[in-house]
């Protein structure tokens, strides 16, 4: 995926980051022989200048993560998430883009899938960030793996059995539900879709599906893959959970659901490429 010495562009486009954290997550990048940089606005929000709950405004942003595909760069990675993308993906200009690789999640859900469709290597993986302190060993070896360019199975436990195959699309569920309905809203037919959540009550997680399904976003869906639903427990007594509600809106799709799959924002995040894989015998890969 990516050779030793890559140049690898550190974006902010959404929230502001931690500096230490992040210069853990960079030297981390640096030890396994990368040379990661940071951008004008990623170095503002070191020098402790940031927009209220953004990284930065939006037009320092956007020129910012437009420069990172310029080409003079080998892959680009994302800070952290947080929110902001949605502001800034109508005004990407993709034709003017390097299709070189881009990492991230949580709110790097909205521009990982209009990277995808239109072609580019798109990482659904850790932010920087959390690379050094908050992922565990089995996650950081799997992303080492995944740079070298070996590919990375991710394994999981069927809730409805079967096999399939198609482009994996898809992540952080309360990302993909606020893009129904604009130029974002993903395509998950003949797909395999990725959800996983975080900090949300059950009735929550069954409002947002609720709005992907009324928006069409479940039409012809080959597979669903079911990371992390980390802290989305239903009150003390409440007698149900987040994966009955799961269980309840999806199982009637007829498809095969593989959940558990180390994904998400706890300190299981393996990488997972956006594109074609297969989903069997309790795994998904990319193909």
């Amino acid at each position: 995926m990516l050779a030793p010495r890559t140049r690898i562009a550190v974006v902010s486009p959404s929230g502001v980051f931690t500096p230490a954290r992040l210069e853990a997550g960079m030297d981390l990048l640096r030890e396994w022989g990368y040379k990661p940089e940071l951008l004008p606005v990623s170095r503002a929000v070191v020098e402790g200048n940031s927009h209220r709950y953004l990284a930065g405004k939006d037009a320092a942003r956007l020129h910012e993560l437009q420069d990172a595909f310029s080409g003079d760069y080998g892959a680009v990675w994302m800070a952290r998430g947080g929110y902001g993308l949605a502001r800034l993906l109508p005004q990407l200009d993709f034709r003017r883009m390097a299709k070189v690789p881009f990492f991230g999640f949580s709110d790097g859900t909205v521009v990982l899938n209009a990277l995808a469709r239109r072609g580019f290597p798109a990482v659904h993986g850790p932010v920087l960030q959390t690379l050094a302190d908050h992922l565990d060993d089995g996650s950081r070896r799997s992303l080492r793996i995944f740079l070298s360019g070996e590919k990375v199975a991710l394994e999981g436990k069927f809730w409805v059995e079967g096999e399939a195959e198609g482009p994996v699309v898809g992540g952080n569920l309360c990302v993909l539900a606020s893009l129904c309905g604009t130029e974002g809203q993903v395509n998950a037919y003949d797909a395999l879709l990725l959800l996983e959540e975080l900090n949300e009550a059950p009735y929550k997680v069954d409002r947002m599906l609720t709005q992907m399904f009324q928006a069409g976003v479940f039409e012809g869906v080959r597979g669903v893959l079911l990371g992390e639903f980390l802290n989305c427990g239903a009150p003390e007594g409440a007698g149900y959970g987040v994966e009955d509600v799961l269980r309840e809106r999806l199982e009637p799709l007829g498809v095969p659901i593989l959940a558990g799959l180390p994904v998400g924002h706890g300190a299981q995040n393996w990488p997972l490429k956006l594109g074609a894989a297969r989903l069997w015998e309790g795994g998904v890969v990319e193909v």
